[in-house]
């Protein structure tokens, strides 16, 4: 199968949970300038991004994307990967660096074609012996018979037939591995950090950048970090001129540098954002970016003694919450999940209609189901079955804001819908991460997928089913068994690249998966993963509505900013 080198943007099919908020009441900023003199008046403005340090309360100097630690922002404003995921068909790949890939009908072997109009910002072009010293690098010494306990990714050497063509050969079936690729994974120039013919990353800093995107470092320092931009750059130009990243610090100094025109741009936002920050001014814009996972509460389904192994109960739990208002309460107004956890907008072409729609409180349907369990609610409160009571407790980590915020309301939600008492439990960390291994709950708030592509999103719970007593990764990953058919349409998802080609075969396997978690509810998804992000049109304008592009118009992500600074123009 083959990545064409060009996508047709869809137009989007009914109105986008992700909704850009902007404020209503005129309480204007005093005008631009400060930190770093932000503004776009003229031609190559200056754009500045609010961004977080690391824990000394600096910027690192390390722009090595393989070295380990933390790197200095805007990397990916310099490196990119081959591919790039859409926001849009379930995570499709975008060409980047690549223009397409012909993979082998088993997976093994992958044929990428590349583009010839790159070159790296010392003016070198860039070529296969590129990719061939990054993905060696990545995926060490080829052997085509590796133990049985052993893991090799390659089984032979990479091959380069030409400047532009790059051939890898895989021991298993690795289709998959391109959106890992697309995530997290850029190509590094081989004339500059390569060793004769050694495929090992540098391990130092790499404190003179050299890739492909659109910008090059200017400057570092440890509060400061300034790109220029280019204008040979492959994908085309910018009316940004100048990219600095400045530390973002506590969230009301972030959002009064926003308001002012200081800072334009930063990820994040606290607890009351929504109210707060965007009527602070009327240039001043929040939007949440989805990105495909969820979090929300893990229901136990390995351990008999406990209700939450009875379907019917576990449907009634997840019937029962107000997940509006739980949103609304968290104040940092996230996108809702529909029933298999999944944002309803990103796959609304492979699903079934009735997963395009976010989970919803639903009494009758929460009161119904418990009915038909085996268990019944005592005078205080506790599920009972057979003379036997089995009080509850929902268990997070305490130190997750939102969650300390919208979780005590489910728990109410549960108790005025079911008349069921549950305990709300806060622990620390260390404490979570042994609960979580060892299945030892009835009900535990967490995260509940990846995101991405379907594949991705699913992933996690396509694993050996372990049993109690052995540790297992997660929550419910490797405890629930959703069963022959939802493995059997899970394996399309793992043998099949997500592409236009192929997106009859995707939808298959999306939607067997995404019943399992409709019919047998092995978590209630109350919270979209992504994040929020936080703007000023004092200075900049043309910031794009998520509905209407293929990218994820924020600052992480490799060709994100990239193409939002392709679009956003000067205000006035």
């Amino acid at each position: 199968m083959m990545i064409p080198p060009k996508m047709t943007r869809r137009s989007v099919l009914g109105a986008l949970g992700i909704g850009t908020l902007t404020a209503t009441a005129a309480a204007c900023s005093s005008g631009a300038g400060g930190v770093g003199g932000a503004g776009g008046d003229g031609e190559g403005g200056l754009f500045v991004v609010g961004t977080d340090v690391t824990a000394t309360n600096q910027f690192a100097k390390n722009f090595n994307r393989y070295g380990g630690g933390d790197t200095a922002p805007g990397l990916d404003l310099v490196y990119e990967p081959l591919f790039r995921l859409s926001s849009k068909d379930g995570g499709q790949l975008l060409p980047m660096l690549a223009e397409s890939a012909d993979h082998s009908e088993d997976g093994m072997e992958v044929t990428y074609h590349l583009r010839k109009d790159v070159k790296w910002s010392d003016g070198e072009p860039f070529t296969s012996r590129d990719v061939l010293f990054t993905l060696g690098s990545i995926y060490g010494t080829p052997n085509p018979e590796p133990a049985e306990d052993e893991f090799v990714w390659l089984a032979a050497p990479i091959e380069t037939p030409d400047d532009y063509t790059v051939t890898v050969k895989y021991n298993e079936d690795q289709r998959q591995q391109e959106v890992n690729l697309a995530l997290y994974y850029p190509i590094v120039p081989a004339h500059i950090y390569q060793d004769g013919d050694e495929l090992e990353f540098p391990q130092d800093i790499m404190d003179n950048p050299i890739g492909t995107g659109p910008a090059e470092l200017a400057s570092f320092d440890t509060q400061l970090v300034t790109y220029t931009m280019r204008d040979d750059y492959w994908g085309g130009t910018s009316a940004v001129g100048e990219v600095q990243f400045v530390p973002s610090g506590q969230a009301g100094n972030i959002e009064t540098q926003i308001t002012q025109g200081d800072v334009d741009f930063a990820e994040g936002g606290a607890p009351g954002v929504v109210s707060g920050f965007v009527s602070m001014a009327e240039t001043n814009n929040y939007v949440w970016i989805a990105d495909g996972a969820s979090e929300g509460i893990v229901f136990q389904t390995a351990r008999p003694e406990s209700p939450m192994t009875d379907p019917n109960v576990r449907k009634a739990f997840r019937a029962a919450i107000d997940y509006t208002a739980v949103m609304e309460a968290s104040g940092i107004g996230y996108t809702l999940p529909n029933v298999a956890g999944v944002d309803p907008v990103m796959n609304e072409t492979l699903q079934q209609p009735e997963f395009d729609e976010p989970l919803a409180l639903d009494v009758d349907a929460a009161k119904a189901a418990l009915e038909e369990s085996d268990w019944s609610v005592n005078a205080a409160g506790n599920l009972e079955k057979d003379g036997q009571e089995h009080p509850l407790s929902l268990q997070i980590q305490n130190d997750n804001a939102t969650f300390m915020v919208t979780m005590p309301i489910v728990v109410s939600n549960w108790a005025e819908n079911l008349g069921v008492t549950v305990a709300f439990d806060p622990k620390p960390k260390d404490v979570m991460d042994t609960i979580l291994a060892s299945s030892d709950f009835d009900l535990v708030a967490t995260g509940l997928g990846y995101p991405g592509s379907p594949w991705s999103n699913y992933t996690m719970y396509d694993q050996k089913i372990e049993p109690i007593g052995e540790d297992s990764t997660n929550g419910n990953w490797g405890r629930w068994d959703w069963g022959d058919e939802a493995a059997e349409k899970m394996e399309i998802l793992v043998s099949t690249l997500n592409t236009p080609e192929t997106q009859d075969r995707i939808a298959e396997g999306v939607q067997g998966v995404q019943q399992a978690f409709l019919e047998q509810a092995p978590h209630a998804p109350v919270q979209g993963g992504g994040t929020g992000v936080m703007y000023s049109e004092i200075n900049w304008t043309g910031f794009p509505d998520p509905a209407d592009v293929d990218y994820f118009p924020r600052v992480t992500g490799m060709g994100n900013m990239t193409q939002m600074l392709m679009a956003i123009t000067p205000a006035g």
